[in-house]
């Protein structure tokens, strides 16, 4: 009689502690609620404490250490279970925004590359010349000599390194 009672009282104790410790507490009282009113009455509470006991005691003789043990077990692996399917399911949201952002990245990324190709054919025909290519690297090292000597790699060229390129340039006319 008084190990049964040991261990009526540890059941009781590793379903409160279940209880407690549940992150779904929300599902656990949805379970438990029989009769939706959003509230656990004491009869409802004491059907669960009945059905957990049935389910524990499974040769019917009253719950044995190994039963005890077993139903632990299978209330951790169902919790890591629980946990495991977050986890993943915030992985599968992580890499959907993932590829979401990456997918808008592309979309910059050649949204510039056209900019900057329309920029270099400045007669507008779709091809960029052999002139329109030199010129636009003469620009691109005019705006890089901020000193204006016609040699890059001085200290006052670097000036301003900080800035964005092509921003902040002084006009050289």
């Amino acid at each position: 009689m008084t190990k049964s009672i040991y261990v009526l009282t540890g059941v009781i104790a590793l379903t409160i502690s279940g209880v407690a410790n549940s992150q779904e507490r929300d599902d656990w009282l949805a379970e438990v609620d029989t009769d939706g009113n959003g509230t656990v009455e004491k009869s409802e509470f004491a059907a669960m404490y009945e059905k957990r006991f049935a389910e524990t005691d499974t040769d019917g003789g009253g719950i044995s250490l190994e039963e005890y043990t077993a139903r632990i077990a299978a209330d951790r692996a169902e919790r890591e279970a629980r946990r495991e399917a977050r986890r993943a399911e915030r992985e599968a949201e992580k890499e959907a925004n993932r590829e979401e952002r990456e997918a808008r990245r592309a979309e910059r990324d050649a949204e510039r590359t056209k900019s900057r190709f329309e920029r270099l054919d400045e007669n507008g025909d779709g091809t960029v010349s052999a002139e329109e290519y030199s010129a636009a690297g003469e620009k691109m090292f005019d705006r890089m000599d901020r000193n204006d000597d016609g040699i890059l790699n001085d200290r006052r060229d670097r000036r301003g390194r900080g800035e964005r390129r092509g921003r902040g340039h002084r006009d050289r006319t």
